[in-house]
């Protein structure tokens, strides 16, 4: 004979499920969701992200139409052009002074090099 399982009676879903048999429970069916209030939770969800989105494009439009008629935007494209310019001077410049100093190293290293070669030689001789 096999043994039946049998689960804990004082458990809240043993609880439930026993007041759903006995058709007392007040959400009979609250495990149960039908498909249409999915499908409809879905589309209002869809519905609310693309109205945020159309109320985040247009409070950004309103934004650059009153920047423009104060005329905050006005020579921007000149001052990023300017600042552009800047910028890759610097890089240049920066780049110039690595260049030198690894000249220099380079230099240096070979004149520790040498010297230390004829220190060898004479040395040996």
């Amino acid at each position: 004979m096999k043994a039946h399982h049998q689960h804990p009676r004082n458990t809240p879903r043993n609880i439930a499920h026993q007041a759903d048999h006995a058709g007392t429970s007040p959400n009979r069916y609250s495990d149960v969701e039908p498909k249409s209030n999915t499908i409809k939770s879905k589309i209002m969800s869809n519905k609310k992200v693309i109205l945020g989105v159309a109320a985040g494009v247009a409070a950004l439009a309103v934004t650059a139409i009153i920047l423009k008629r104060k005329g905050y935007l006005d020579g921007i494209a000149d001052k990023a052009t300017d600042f552009g310019k800047k910028l890759k001077n610097r890089y240049n410049d920066t780049k110039e002074d690595a260049h030198k100093k690894i000249d220099e190293i380079v230099s240096k290293s070979n004149q520790i090099a040498d010297k230390a070669a004829s220190e060898i030689k004479s040395a040996t001789v």
